[in-house]
């Protein structure tokens, strides 16, 4: 045992050195990450013997495998579902669903039938590469959609499409290993698979979902810590895994993806603030540390001989692949659009991107590497390394000029005036600051004067720029559509403060945040703007009148609409007081600010009479959510003020705990 603790340390201390001197590198050189690393784990190996590098236990074939299986994949997957954006996933759930089941069935097949007749190889060689080749990796298309200001939805579909399709890929391609070895014969092959995959994808489903509302309950039930929301969550995505995969002999990865799924759809999840920034931190650094080792594992196993042997079979499946993706991007996905009921489908220039962007990596490689140790046959891992090496150096480096190419010349003047607006509106604030200066003890000076006379011209000139900005180049339609995202954007802020006084729950605010936003999202591209509800689950007006009529709104639901509906008074009146004020800029025409004006005041006036029906027909309801809000008002500021106590070291966390136990007695 002595002598194997300094060479475990050794290996983690040469990998964790490599994933951190590659990374800088990459930026430096703008080489994709991911090819410096395997091109890292290829020098390793060269040196392994002469530098005498004790890397066994990732070059041992048998144990990588349990290392990429158990360890690596479930934390991939884990991360990428804890960190979605649920609303949005929800909003695009049918879109994800057909980009990620029939988008790994295009590939796969396609793959497949390439080698298939083409190639020396069988078809259950086809058909596994075909399925583990499916798997995409958003990053770099993701970075530039962000770039491009790609709309939300997209960079949605994008992320959902990668986790399902890295989910079903590896389901599937379980699945066929399994039913090759039971049999032979393709059409009782594909009935058992298919039974099969059924079993394994609910028995997994069920899994991750009980496992998960699990570390839920005993998340109401214990003290906050932050270190054990971290080991609980541990236990989670590994446990989750395990059962699935060694209990119930379902997919262990449909569970976990479940699982992260789960608790991101009851975030904020029953902890602390600084709980939940514990686990996001450790969880995003617990992902990097996986996908550099399974990059590093890869340039460790790299045989040059054995990949320029199989070079006309990966440079065939790059052909497949390149195609079953411009079959995704140009004919399926601009189909999207009408599921999702937009007014216009997905432009041209991001449907080049999603094309362009679609590489393999760090799940496809794991794969790869897990087949190899099942099989003995490593002509797979060569394709895949040649697949992932090539596709990623060439992809990777044509997509950040596309991304220059492609940007839209009306996106720069936007992004100059939203630049401009906050210069200006900084300068005016700094003005302001300095007035009370003038009549103090520093006017003998002659510095807030001087400050002042020279902070006049700038404001002057910006807001010079801006009004033949606005004449010239925006026009009257640009304004309106700036004046709304500046008053969503404000009461998404107001909506903040009141969450984090106290004022409103959790759930309330994401609700409402993420309404506004959908309003934004539809705003800047042109989509068809949703109208707003006070209920999330708000149905269309007769199927609610119908449902109404067989079953009663629960008390839950009718406290979260009045909830809402106060929430949204409060904001909307904020709104409105700003408007009153930015209706003075000379910039905004009165038409345009009337126009905006109108808006939230029929949003408010719908939200006041929905408080006065309810404050009506259910009096004791509204009033115990009235008395809920205050006593939350209440514990929020007591806690924030015992928090000052604590940051000066005057009394303990645990002495703050204890008193905000007992202040949580008070009854009103």
């Amino acid at each position: 045992m002595n002598g194997e603790i300094p060479v475990i340390f050794v290996t983690l201390f040469v990998l964790l050195c490599a994933a951190a001197v590659t990374q800088p590198l990459a930026i430096l050189t703008r080489v994709p990450y991911p090819i410096l690393l395997v091109l890292t784990g290829f020098l390793l190996h060269l040196s392994q013997e002469y530098l005498s590098l004790p890397l066994d236990v990732f070059t041992t074939k048998e144990i990588a495998h349990d290392l990429i299986l158990f360890l690596f994949l479930p934390t991939l997957v884990f991360e990428t579902a804890y960190n979605l954006d649920i609303s949005k996933l929800n909003a695009n759930r049918l879109a994800i669903f057909v980009l990620a089941l029939p988008g790994v069935l295009i590939s796969t097949l396609i793959v497949a039938a390439m080698i298939g007749w083409f190639t020396s190889l069988n078809w259950h060689l086809a058909l596994l590469l075909g399925a583990i080749l499916s798997a995409t990796d958003p990053s770099a298309v993701i970075s530039a959609f962000r770039q491009l200001g790609a709309p939300k939805d997209l960079i949605m579909l994008i992320e959902g499409e990668s986790l399902f399709n890295d989910a079903t890929a590896i389901m599937l391609t379980k699945i066929l290993v399994v039913s090759f070895a039971a049999t032979d014969r393709f059409w009782s092959m594909l009935g058992d698979g298919s039974g099969l995959f059924l079993l394994t994808l609910g028995g997994g489903a069920l899994c991750g979902w009980l496992l998960a509302h699990l570390l839920i309950l005993l998340q109401t039930h214990i003290a906050d810590n932050p270190f054990l929301e971290i080991s609980l969550s541990l236990l989670l995505a590994f446990t989750s895994y395990f059962i699935a995969e060694e209990v119930l002999h379902a997919s262990g990865i449909i569970a976990t993806t479940t699982a992260g799924i789960t608790l991101a759809i009851k975030a904020p999840l029953p902890i602390s603030h600084i709980s939940q920034q514990y686990l996001n931190h450790f969880w995003s650094y617990l992902s990097y540390l996986a996908t550099a080792s399974i990059f590093l594992i890869v340039g460790l196993w790299m045989d040059w001989s054995l990949i320029w042997e199989n070079i006309d079979i990966a440079l065939l499946v790059l052909a497949a692949l390149w195609l079953s993706r411009a079959l995704i991007a140009y004919w399926l996905l601009p189909r999207i659009g009408y599921l999702q009921q937009q007014a216009k489908t997905t432009p041209v220039e991001f449907r080049h991107i999603v094309f362009i962007g679609g590489m393999r990596g760090a799940v496809t490689l794991a794969l790869a590497m897990g087949l190899v140790s099942l099989t003995g046959d490593e002509v797979i891992l060569s394709v895949t390394i040649s697949v992932v090496f090539f596709s990623t150096l060439l992809q990777g480096m044509i997509i950040r000029p596309l991304v220059t190419y492609l940007a839209p010349t009306d996106r720069d003047i936007n992004d100059q005036i939203s630049r401009t607006e906050l210069a200006l509106l900084t300068l005016r604030h700094g003005k302001k600051a300095l007035q009370p200066l003038l009549n103090s003890t520093f006017a003998s000076t002659g510095a807030p004067q001087a400050l002042t006379l020279k902070l006049i011209p700038m404001i002057e000139a910006q807001e010079k720029q801006l009004q033949h900005w606005f004449s010239v180049d925006v026009g009257p339609v640009g304004l309106w559509n700036r004046l709304m995202l500046r008053c969503a954007s404000a009461e998404i802020g107001f909506l903040y403060h009141l969450f984090d006084q106290g004022l409103i729950s959790s759930r309330v605010f994401e609700k409402l945040k993420n309404g506004l936003d959908e309003q934004m999202q539809a705003i800047r591209h042109q989509y068809k703007r949703p109208l707003f509800s006070l209920l999330p689950e708000q149905l269309p007006s007769l199927l609610q009148e119908l449902k109404s009529k067989v079953k009663h709104r629960s008390t839950k639901q009718v406290e979260l609409e009045y909830e809402m509906a106060w929430a949204r008074v409060i904001s909307c009146n904020k709104v409105l007081e700003d408007l009153q004020l930015w209706s003075e800029d000379k910039n905004i025409p009165e038409p345009v600010s009337k126009s905006v004006l109108q808006i939230w005041q029929g949003w408010r006036d719908n939200c006041e009479q929905k408080i006065a029906l309810i404050d009506s027909q259910q009096p004791v309801i509204a009033a115990k959510v009235q008395r809920q809000l205050v006593i939350n008002y209440l514990l929020t500021a007591q806690a924030e003020y015992l928090q000052t106590y604590v940051e000066q070291s005057l009394i303990s966390e645990d002495d703050a705990q204890r008193i905000n136990e007992l202040l949580k007695t008070i009854e009103l």
